[in-house]
């Protein structure tokens, strides 16, 4: 789900030290060379073919020169070492990051070109911003989109900011436009507030016109992909064979009239019946932009934000046309109604000038270049460990390990294995979003100090009082931190209410399943095999089936009173501060007031109540841990 939210300066460079240890991480042997020697000492095989695979983490090499003589190819696409950085599966922070990484690899290793191939269904609008950002910013001007086999939203994109496209033979390109389950639709959105529509969608747009002047793609087309409203009719210079894509107003100023009403190549079937009138149809006041239709106010706003967002982008090569052009110019199709968002095949990609050639696989690509040399760079292990551990499913699942790990580290206190676990649950609840960037450190440190205060508590402080509540609070809070992500960029956003509404469901549901867990356990605690193993046995075994659990100690559901202040008791497993005792011919949880107890001893109540009972040692019992032997 395309998430509507620009990731902040300090998320960036949290997330550029973050490829460094990601790399880092997935890296445990030297690197070996890209190109299987240095760049500067490549030169063109000639003769036989030869071929070269080079290991690594997750990547593969071919390379496979031309035996004969190769086709002519243009100088500003010729490389002889050519890199491919695949994009796979739906795009996030950690895909930002890793071709951000392997990018730069790239860069470092000399690459002539890089392809970018493409196989997914689009993803967060910010990480796909940072991707396009990343690749026009590069040091490589050479780069190619390999839409192999689709290319939606986000991907479509990606795609534009490269220099040239080429297609699988059964490829799609398009449907771009932003989506958000909260808000319904953008168009709705648009209507309810349209300056915070124009605020969350200028950046996206644009970014795609600056690709389009950049790369010499039809501005008006690829404004398709991301809105309705624009229709769209192609028209070719006589003179030049050059096409381009008309709107309804640019059709007007060419040829005198109303472009005819013929059925578009890309339309909504179930709009065939709308009104054909132009009156309020986008585009149809002045040449020059199409915006969705809702208000000349909605128009303004977003023209200012999206001319903001132009300042540096190149000047446009769009002719303006005049009524003494239309001799120069022949209609070929209705492209789009605009009652749709454009979805382009192959032969659609071809033919409007998207996609420059039809490439199959590696080979063709590597005719493609000329290349030498042709390697994949694939996300790394590490990279996709943190994917894994980035999912609402997973943090789901370590939310609910750490509070029962902390749970039961409460109940059989000195063990330190349940909490060992607690601690790793944290940690990879934690880690992920603070390299990624998309968590604070508040985060982190309210649910640390909000542990601290509940042990503090629970071993402690007597009694159930500020220090216990206001531990839980902040681990609560904390834990929504960390799945729920950075605070809002916009406060009123649609995905920032998406974003806060998944991880508080998420947490919502990891806490009920946590305190079915902690019930389970307060019943069966001392039952379960590794607890029996750890835990000292009692020494009045007859008396096990009358000792309370600790839900039902804190619910104060026992038949009897329960120790009073002054009933003197043996300990019956070690004081650590906490432990067991026996006291009245019960077995009671016990808390010491002086610190370690060992077993034997003989301990006075001095304080009890249904959550706590506190003990200390008998003066004169040389067993209590005072500086003498046992």
């Amino acid at each position: 789900m395309t998430k509507l939210l620009m990731r902040s300066d300090r998320a960036n460079q949290l997330r550029a030290l973050a490829g460094a240890a990601l790399c880092a991480l997935g890296t445990l042997t030297a690197t070996p060379p890209l190109w299987g020697a240095p760049a500067a000492l490549i030169e063109p095989a000639s003769g036989a073919a030869s071929a070269e695979r080079t290991g690594g983490e997750g990547e593969d090499a071919a390379s496979t020169p031309a035996a004969d003589s190769v086709a002519v190819v243009p100088a500003a696409r010729q490389a002889d070492n050519v890199a491919i950085i695949t994009i796979r599966g739906p795009i996030d922070a950690v895909t930002a990051t890793s071709v951000d990484r392997r990018l730069t690899r790239a860069e470092k290793a000399g690459a002539d070109a890089v392809v970018f191939e493409l196989d997914t269904p689009g993803g967060e609008v910010g990480a796909v911003l940072e991707i396009t950002s990343r690749i026009k910013n590069s040091t490589i001007a050479n780069t190619v989109a390999w839409v192999h086999p689709k290319a939606y939203s986000g991907g479509a994109i990606i795609a534009l900011a490269c220099r040239e496209i080429v297609a699988a033979p059964a490829a799609s390109l398009g449907d771009a436009a932003p989506i958000s389950p909260v808000a319904g639709s953008l168009r709705k959105l648009a209507t309810k507030d349209p300056e915070l529509w124009a605020k969350m969608f200028a950046p996206l747009l644009g970014d795609v016109i600056d690709s389009a002047r950049r790369n010499g793609y039809d501005e008006k087309l690829v404004q398709g992909f991301l809105m309705t409203g624009v229709d769209l009719w192609l028209v070719e210079d006589v003179r030049t064979g050059a096409r381009w894509t008309l709107d309804r107003a640019e059709y007007r100023a060419l040829f005198g009239r109303d472009p005819p009403e013929v059925p578009a190549s890309f339309a909504d079937p179930s709009a065939a019946s709308a009104s054909s009138s132009t009156a309020g149809r986008p585009g149809a006041s002045t040449q020059g932009g199409a915006f969705p239709a809702s208000g000349p106010a909605l128009d303004k706003q977003a023209k200012e934000a999206i001319d903001e967002h132009l300042k540096l982008a190149p000047p446009s090569g769009r002719p303006v046309w005049t009524k003494e052009d239309p001799v120069h110019y022949r209609v070929l199709e209705h492209v789009s109604d605009g009652s749709t968002l454009l979805v382009l095949g192959t032969q659609d990609m071809l033919r409007l000038g998207l996609a420059s050639a039809v490439v199959r696989d590696d080979e063709q690509l590597r005719a493609h270049f000329g290349a030498v040399h042709l390697r994949r760079l694939e996300r790394t292990w590490s990279e996709s460990l943190v994917r894994l551990l980035s999912s609402l499913p997973v943090k789901a699942v370590l939310v609910i390990v750490f509070l029962l790990g902390l749970y039961m580290e409460m109940a059989a206190p000195g063990i330190g294995l349940a909490g060992a676990v607690a601690v790793g649950a944290l940690v990879g609840l934690a880690a992920p979003p603070l390299l990624l960037g998309a968590a604070s450190w508040w985060s982190v440190a309210a649910v640390l100090v909000g542990v601290g205060l509940v042990l503090a508590e629970v071993l402690v402080i007597p009694g159930f009082g500020v220090a216990g509540l206001g531990g839980a609070v902040l681990i609560l809070g904390g834990l929504i931190g960390l799945i729920a992500g950075e605070g809002a960029l916009f406060p009123d956003s649609p995905a920032e209410s998406q974003d806060l509404l998944y991880g508080l469901s998420t947490l919502l549901l990891a806490l009920l399943t946590a305190s079915v867990g902690m019930y389970f356990l307060s019943k069966r605690l001392g039952t379960l095999p590794v607890f029996r193993r750890l835990v000292l046995a009692t020494s009045v075994p007859r008396q096990e089936e009358r000792s309370p659990g600790m839900l039902e100690a804190m619910g104060g559901s026992r038949a009897t009173a329960g120790p009073a202040p002054g009933d003197v008791g043996v300990v019956v497993a070690d004081l650590r501060p906490a432990g067991r005792a026996e006291i009245n011919g019960e077995l009671v949880d016990v808390v010491s007031e002086m610190g370690f107890v060992e077993e034997g001893a003989r301990v006075r109540v001095v304080e009890a109540s249904r959550f706590r009972v506190v003990v200390e040692p008998v003066e004169g019992d040389h067993r209590a841990e005072t500086g003498e032997s046992a």
